[in-house]
């Protein structure tokens, strides 16, 4: 990919005046970012992912599936060309000797097919782990038309047995049945046959950045990939989110919203954004949470306020919430989806390590390392325990309904997917197969999209035709054609290029991205490479802008090399990610605000805000992609993203700061600097977590910093529409409005204010000290756990419960009691004083004797009450850098 112009720089906005109400039942109107449930970034915080949650995130990734012919599907994801039939390099060997017994094989086993006499016997294969080695056969039997065979070609790519062993590189333990690798990964000799050699050896050592591509393998007569289905069988799954049979799939989050989670008055919206539904997104956005051990510290006793609570207002009527969910590592839960008809499976041990043997070896356990430092145990277990946990997975599929089994296949081979694209290397998109006896789908996933191809029967020649110069053509994608980014050298070799650099064991184990070398050319047009030191965040998921944030230092020997001090290469700090082409760009909008502040004289808000070092955007060419074929295709239907590789100065996370008093300095500043730029500059972030606020350290003072703008708008943009299908901000941190599916007034500035409140007291109550997390049960775990209907019940409880006790706040953090407590009771008041009104405009156009003002809920939450409390703290005045418009 060729990389786009530099970014102009803007010129610098207008002044902007907080946003007015349009009309005066109603809140201000925002045609910002729709509230898609899509991109909304989470943080981690150390709370256990819940398969139910993790399971939601991915529903709505394939709710919005499109579903394409076999042949637009193998045109459109996998090149193959229109002419394939009669081109001399697409020639066939479907009378091959090779080909014919591999087919055979397989169908002996899935239908029951022996000597081509179509005696079909149900029940040939006890389960479907007996499809496995038949169905690695027949698509490794599948050569292009020169006849390759093993060990000619080095870079030859091979489909392996998986299952019961997962794959290493994530706690949530995921075993895809079949998979695909370089055949050098196996280490075969000129003496072994491939298939007596895939049969005995058991492959432990693959981690998910050497998976090529994934098949998931059934055995229910093609119904749990929509084929042989009858009438009486169809059902609605247990979870009730599951929609089959249509080509497009759209609002089964919707659907599957069953609770009515908010218990505050919900406002009346503005007008309505057809396009808009709501969606938030876990681990988006280089949120590095707050607790990042530097030094254990003695627990102390958590302090409480002697505050008085208030009485529950008579105008809020109270509605249930959902009910609690067990946590479960496990993803997915098949006891979730068939929910009583059978007993629950047991969760998933997770899984970890650093040795990459393809050998069976005994570990009876491993020592893992989390971030920050601390390093714990965990159980691997035996051959035996996988079979005996698959077999009890495989029993309880056999009790759901042909649209459950559908919808479990497909959250399946999605979770395959996100390990792909958040757990190995860098990459854009992923490939799978889904085969359920002799009925099979393609699957294909990226940023912005999720496409199946139509279920097909491959026991029609036509269609086996096709189906193998499918599976030929996937054989010679090159791997930036299977989604791995160019110019990324892993171990110091591009093994992704030439498989046979690739050395084994890999000596970073399963996250191979440390020591690794990314060339570029940057705007200058001088070539570097960088080494990656440090990998600071991964974004997990499917759709989005899934941001990679790593530490890289040059490597480049030039002369003159201003990224050096003194002969030594300084740490920079690289972003990678998927953002839409339309969104501003992040090195925009943070150009122009520093523009500002030197042109304005407001040099004080450089200390303030990120520096960028370059930027560089990558597009997909409508020619050379699948993304841009995929655009043409589609047209509006799909979200054109770019891949942008961003270079800044090293900040400092929260969790550095050891100081109470530094933290209040830190957050008074990115209280100033948001104000500034919103204010001044006309640029909302949109995006305030506790990652996304860190600090510089000059001359002994900290300066708190404003960072990642990915997710930001201008302000004058902002009721021009949406610059993106995906939403903003970061569920935990998230305002009640913004989680509420009936909140229809867009991203307004008092949200931010909101958010900021969450992560001081998400710091003050969760953690006894920095980067040491106070004793279970933490405070608003749930949070960080929940979905967001969970989340956005217990935010409404949190402020309409009477907290006679006040907050939880740890004895650290005591300086911060007071100052939390006048902010909450603020935030309070405005959500109680609202009118309880209609969610959806009424036809009238107007509420009578309704004066309430929406902008800042009659002044309760702006920046003016939230400067008067941040600006000292224990009584004493923190530094103001600046003061701006008391109004706001």
């Amino acid at each position: 990919m060729e990389p786009l112009s530099a970014n102009d720089i803007t010129a610098p906005a207008p002044l902007p005046q907080t946003p007015k109400p349009k009309q005066d039942h109603g809140p201000p109107v925002v045609e910002s970012t729709p509230m898609s449930r899509r991109c909304t970034t989470h943080t981690e915080d150390e709370v256990p992912k819940r398969a139910d949650v993790v399971n939601k995130f991915l529903e709505d990734d394939i709710s919005d599936r499109l579903e394409v012919s076999l042949d637009d599907f193998a045109t459109l994801i996998l090149d193959l060309p229109d002419d394939w039939q009669i081109r001399d390099d697409f020639t066939l060997l479907p009378d091959s000797e090779a080909v014919k017994d591999a087919f055979a094989a397989y169908l002996k086993v899935a239908i029951g097919e022996v000597d081509g006499e179509n005696q079909k016997r149900k029940g040939m294969a006890g389960h479907e782990s007996g499809l496995y080695q038949p169905l690695a056969n027949l698509l490794n039997s599948l050569r292009d038309g020169e006849g390759r065979r093993v060990g000619k070609d080095i870079d030859e790519k091979i489909f392996y047995v998986q299952d019961p062993r997962p794959v290493l590189g994530s706690l949530i333990a995921r075993k895809p049945d079949l998979g695909g690798i370089y055949i050098e990964l196996l280490k075969l000799t000129k003496n072994k046959k491939l298939s007596d050699y895939l049969a005995k050896k058991k492959i432990v050592g693959v981690f998910w950045g050497l998976l090529l591509y994934f098949i998931e393998v059934k055995h229910e007569q093609g119904r749990f990939v929509g084929l042989n289905v009858k009438k009486e069988e169809t059902g609605t799954p247990t979870n009730g989110s599951s929609r089959s049979g249509v080509s497009k799939q759209h609002g089964s989050r919707q659907a599957s919203q069953t609770a009515e989670p908010s218990i505050l008055p919900t406002p009346q919206s503005g007008p309505s954004q057809s396009q808009s539904t709501k969606r938030t997104r876990p681990y988006e956005g280089p949120d590095a949470t707050m607790a990042r051990p530097n030094k254990k510290v003695k627990s102390h006793s958590t302090s409480q306020s002697n505050s008085q609570g208030w009485r529950k207002s008579k105008r809020i009527s109270k509605r249930a919430g959902p009910s609690s969910r067990s946590q479960s590592d496990m993803l997915p839960s098949i006891a979730h989806l068939v929910s009583q008809s059978t007993a629950s499976v047991p969760a998933s041990t997770p899984l970890n390590s650093t040795s990459t043997s393809f050998g069976d070896e005994h570990r009876p356990g491993v020592t893992i390392q989390n971030r920050g430092g601390k390093k714990k145990t965990v159980e691997i277990l035996t051959s035996q325990d996988y079979q005996e946990r698959a077999e009890a997975e495989r029993k309880a599929e056999k009790v759901l309904t042909p649209t459950q089994g559908q919808h479990l296949t497909r959250i399946q081979c999605a979770s395959y997917a996100k390990e792909m694209l958040s757990k190995g290397f860098i990459r854009s998109h992923a490939v799978g197969i889904t085969a359920d006896d002799t009925s099979l789908r393609f699957q294909y996933y990226d940023r912005s999209k999720v496409v199946e191809s139509k279920p097909f029967n491959i026991v029609n020649d036509e269609v086996k035709k096709l189906f193998m110069a499918m599976v030929c053509q996937l054989n010679k994608l090159s791997t930036e054609n299977l989604g791995f980014i160019p110019n990324l050298d892993v171990d110091g070799f591009d093994h992704l290029r030439n498989p046979k650099q690739l050395k084994l064991p890999h000596k970073n184990g399963i996250d191979p991205l440390v020591g690794s070398t990314y060339t570029f050319t940057g705007s200058d047009g001088r070539r570097r490479r960088v080494k990656i030191t440090k990998v600071l965040y991964r974004a997990e998921g499917i759709i989005g802008r899934c941001s990679i944030v790593v530490e890289v230092e040059c490597l480049c020997t030039e002369a003159g090399c201003d990224w050096h001090e003194e002969g030594k290469a300084t740490t920079k700090v690289m972003k990678i990610s998927f953002p839409s082409m339309t969104r501003p760009s992040e090195n925009g909008l943070i150009v122009e605000a520093r523009s500002t502040a030197e042109s304005s004289g407001d040099l004080w808000a450089l200390n303030h805000l990120p520096e960028v070092i370059d930027s560089i955007t990558y597009p997909y060419h409508e020619e050379t992609t699948v993304q841009g074929r995929l655009k043409k295709h589609l047209k509006d239907d799909y979200e054109e993203r770019v891949m942008r590789v961003t270079f800044l100065d090293k900040l400092q996370p929260l969790s550095d700061l050891e100081d109470p008093r530094e933290f209040a300095q830190v957050f008074y500043d990115v209280l100033q600097i948001h104000q500034w730029l919103y204010e001044r500059v006309g640029i909302l972030h949109r995006d305030l977590s506790s990652g996304n606020i860190m600090y510089r350290r000059k001359n002994g003072k900290v300066y708190g910093v404003l960072n990642d703008f990915d997710l930001s708008s201008r302000v004058r943009d902002m009721d021009k529409g949406a610059t993106s299908k995906q939403r903003t901000g970061t569920r935990p941190f998230m305002s009640i409005d913004l989680l509420n599916p009936d909140w229809e007034g867009g991203h307004l500035y008092r949200h931010d204010l909101e958010s900021l409140f969450y992560i001081m007291l998400c710091l003050a109550c969760r953690y006894e000290a920095p980067g040491v997390p106070a004793p279970e049960p933490r405070p608003y775990s749930q949070w960080f756990s929940g979905t967001d209907a969970d989340v956005l019940d217990n935010k409404s409880k949190f402020f309409l419960n009477a907290l006679g006790k006040g907050l939880p706040v740890q004895t650290y953090f005591s300086g911060f009691d007071e100052g939390l407590w006048e902010i909450y009771t603020e935030i309070r008041s405005g959500y109680m004083q609202r009118p309880l009104v209609h969610t959806k405009p009424r036809k009238s156009g107007a509420v009578k004797n309704s004066t309430f003002e929406w902008t800042t809920m009659n002044e309760h939450v702006s920046y003016a009450m939230m400067r008067s409390v941040m600006s000292s703290f224990e009584g004493k005045p923190l530094e103001t850098r600046w003061v701006g418009n008391p109004d706001h």
